[in-house]
């Protein structure tokens, strides 16, 4: 019998710079693309998210039988189910695929392998083209330190791959960061560029009209304007170089009302699914450098984001995982606010809630909802840091990112929620949980001057919601916290406020939170704080059904949340679909007592 490949084509290798595929077709490969009803209803992913996914499958599949591959797409109940009857469809007798780039991948592919050998047919695993560091590189350099703090990591990557390098082996500029020149906020009058948008072709339409149609999904599929194709995601990379990249630098910090993006790129959805590659982003902002076209700041900013930062959360993700999932080192107990899914208070499901007053996180969770993205700043300092502050167990969080950025993937979001904004994983990726007061959103956007809430006040009926339960956070994990080398100072202004008043700060902080409306849908199964996670525990494997059950922990130092605020059922992503094959938003928790916070 002649020897026949089928190469699995995952929906994030939606180009030949990362698919495992021969450069040239051949005769005896296969490549096979799998949509996965099972994944597709395991979570309500914003339809956008959908769109972009299936549309680049769909037009790279396209462009290989163009090119004379032999293209297989099929539609099946599970990922592994549409490799093993494509494989037997086909005749092969081996199959190739990447290394999973998420855990349920990695799950997926292990539940394949022997049903495959089943058959005579081998499962051959390859490393991810689509990172600059391998999961064996990151493991090694992660071993036997005690902190795995991105900054060291992001010079090794400088120098093992030269990138701003100097030839006497400096960094370029003679510093390694250029962050403290990039904190400006978004001047006063200062217009704001256009989005950088690419109209649907028919493909792109008729999935568009193919995915308005199905219930469970956030969003809507409205306005979709996201590359699809690797030649407009290399046109979206020009226009992000030669029209943004220049003023990127100072103002990557800043904030604006109805504007998602500012000067940001919008270049991780394209990143993401394969169409770019980061060396090739990496490389084109050096260049634009070394051009004389965009200063220092600006370069080097972007590329700490790509060669940093993208690297080093998903060297993290598979060196704490599978326990990286329940992380929870602050005992957080409570559901995820309805706000986040319904920031103007319209219909979510079967729930309504109260729109949100808080100008700032109505209006960046709205950009989400409608376009599916926000930049970085809105996510980690409103959105992560409302849900830090409140008390939301990181995997409730976890999931939003997940399910509603077009961008987001476990492995994306995982190290940004659990390990970063959270605190989640008690210090291993961050030294210090990122929460703030109103003060920070002041001072980085012009969300503060029109709201509702007075960013100035601490307590009372006007207070920055902000403000109080920030220092109910600092006093209800004083004693984590008091002694922290970054965080001491701040938990020692805690002595400089009155007692009567930090008493009326933290009972405004606890009605605030009985006042709110909650997802049930949130999966509440975590451990309270302290627990650990195990280190470097065979990332890449896959994962037990039911994982393991942590140590129990110490009683927590917070107050219990109020009677009703914290009940939700568990999921997971892999809950099982509804008979019709997509899921459905559960009711949320419903406040009976106590009043809801006015509007």
């Amino acid at each position: 019998m002649s020897e026949r490949t089928l190469v699995f084509v995952a929906p994030w290798e939606c180009s030949r710079l990362v698919a495992q595929l021969p450069r040239t077709p051949r005769a005896d490969v296969v490549a096979c693309f799998v949509e996965s009803v099972k994944k597709g209803a395991a979570l309500p992913w914003h339809r956008q998210k959908l769109v972009l996914v299936l549309s680049a499958m769909r037009h790279f599949a396209d462009r290989l039988r163009e090119a004379g591959y032999a293209v297989e797409h099929r539609r099946a109940p599970t990922y592994e189910d549409g490799i093993v009857e494509a494989a037997l469809a086909h005749g092969a007798t081996r199959v190739v695929a990447t290394e999973g780039r998420e855990q349920e991948m990695v799950d997926a592919l292990a539940r394949a392998e022997p049903r495959l050998a089943a058959h005579g047919i081998a499962l051959e695993l390859k490393e991810d083209r689509g990172f600059l560091c391998s999961r064996a590189d990151f493991a090694d350099w992660a071993r036997g330190r005690k902190e795995y703090r991105m900054e060291l990591f992001y010079r090794v990557m400088r120098r093992r791959h030269r990138i701003l390098m100097e030839p006497d082996g400096e960094p370029t500029g003679g510093a390694w960061n250029f962050d403290a020149d990039n904190r400006k906020p978004w001047p006063r009058g200062k217009p704001v560029p256009p989005r950088m948008t690419f109209a649907p072709d028919d493909v792109t339409r008729a999935i568009m009209a193919r995915v308005a149609t199905w219930r469970g999904r956030w969003g809507s599929v409205d306005g979709f304007a996201l590359p699809v194709t690797r030649e407009d995601a290399k046109a979206l990379l020009e226009r992000f170089v030669t029209e943004r990249l220049a003023e990127f630098g100072p103002y990557e910090d800043a904030m604006v009302d109805g504007e998602p993006d500012l000067l940001h790129s919008t270049l991780s959805a394209a990143l993401n699914v394969g169409l770019l590659h980061p060396r090739e982003c990496i490389e084109r902002a050096e260049r634009a450098y070394r051009e004389g076209r965009v200063p220092l700041a600006s370069a080097e900013g972007f590329v700490r984001q790509l060669l940093g930062w993208r690297e080093y959360v998903r060297g993290m993700y598979w060196l704490l995982m599978p326990g990286f999932r329940e992380a929870n080192a602050l005992g957080a107990t409570l559901p995820l606010p309805m706000w986040y899914w319904a920031p103007d208070g319209e219909a979510y499901g079967d729930a309504t809630t109260a729109p949100c007053g808080m100008r700032c996180l109505a209006d960046t969770v709205r950009q989400v909802r409608d376009h599916g993205r926000v930049h970085h700043i809105p996510r980690l300092m409103v959105q992560s840091n409302f849900a830090t502050l409140l008390g939301v167990v990181p995997a409730a969080l976890n999931r939003w990112f997940w399910a509603g950025f077009v961008d987001g993937y476990e492995w994306v979001t995982l190290p940004n929620v659990n390990g970063m904004s959270t605190w989640g994983d008690g210090g291993k990726m961050m030294s210090k949980p990122y929460v703030s007061s109103g003060a920070y959103i002041d001072r980085m956007s012009d969300y503060c001057g029109d709201c509702r809430y007075d960013v100035k006040r601490r307590t009372g009926e006007d207070a920055c919601p902000f403000n109080f339960l920030y220092w109910d956070f600092l006093a209800r994990h004083r004693a984590r916290f008091e002694k922290h080398p970054r965080m001491s100072m701040m938990v020692r202004n805690l002595d400089r406020i009155d007692a009567r008043e930090l008493v009326q700060l933290r009972r405004q902080a606890d009605a605030f939170r009985a006042s709110l409306a909650y997802d049930g849908d949130a999966p509440i199964v975590a451990p309270g704080p302290g627990a650990g996670i195990a280190v470097g525990a065979a990332p890449g494997t896959p994962a037990s059904p039911a994982g393991t059950a942590p140590s129990s922990p110490p009683a927590p130092t917070a107050a219990p949340a109020r009677s009703g605020t914290s009940r939700a059922r568990s999921s997971s992503a892999s809950t099982p679909s509804t008979a019709s094959g997509t899921p459905t938003p559960s009711s949320p928790i419903r406040r009976a007592e106590g009043r809801r916070r006015r509007s």
